[in-house]
């Protein structure tokens, strides 16, 4: 048994927003000599390269057509950020949102299915990226929640019917 869950088309988007922005700031000679001797430009262009750099990992990912989600009895592996957490080292997963108010808003809110697992530090050993892991372990228990998380934005469909096959899925295969 086995559930492929596609990324959402909507993540290309901002790749594809910020892409003449990228284009601007990287293609003449003066913006050169800016981003190699302005420490403030530098400082300021990094954060922009992070981010456009995990949107443009989503969408390699979409174009080699790999899932965002994978579901089996074994564990649940998250694709985007290279995750496999088994089943049985699993406590709990429930959904969380945002924390955007609910009325009045235009902004679409962001669901995350966090997933609650015995030992956070062999999983977060396993994490390849050493920024990325450093941050997850030293922000391990500053949070209720848990540092592993699927956000339902990256996936395509309804965030409840996503929820309920993973949950589905956690009830029948976690083994006790």
């Amino acid at each position: 048994m086995r559930e492929e869950l596609e990324f959402s088309p909507l993540q290309p988007i901002l790749f594809v927003i910020f892409s003449p922005a990228i284009y601007y700031l990287f293609s003449y000679k003066i913006n050169w000599f800016y981003l190699a001797h302005s420490w403030l430009v530098l400082i300021l262009t990094l954060p922009l390269l992070l981010f456009i750099w995990r949107q443009l990992r989503i969408t390699l990912l979409m174009i080699l057509r790999k899932p965002a989600v994978i579901l089996t009895e074994e564990a649940i592996t998250i694709t985007e950020r290279n995750y496999t957490i088994y089943w049985k080292d699993m406590i709990d997963v429930y959904l969380v949102n945002d924390g955007s108010p609910a009325g009045g808003t235009t902004a679409p809110k962001n669901h995350y299915i966090t997933i609650v697992v015995r030992e956070p530090g062999k999983y977060i050993k396993t994490i390849k990226n050493p920024f990325t892991r450093y941050y997850r372990w030293y922000t391990r228990n500053w949070w209720s929640y848990s540092p592993f998380e699927v956000s339902l934005m990256l996936v395509r469909g309804d965030d409840d019917e996503i929820y309920q096959l993973v949950l589905t899925y956690f009830q029948h295969f976690r083994g006790f």
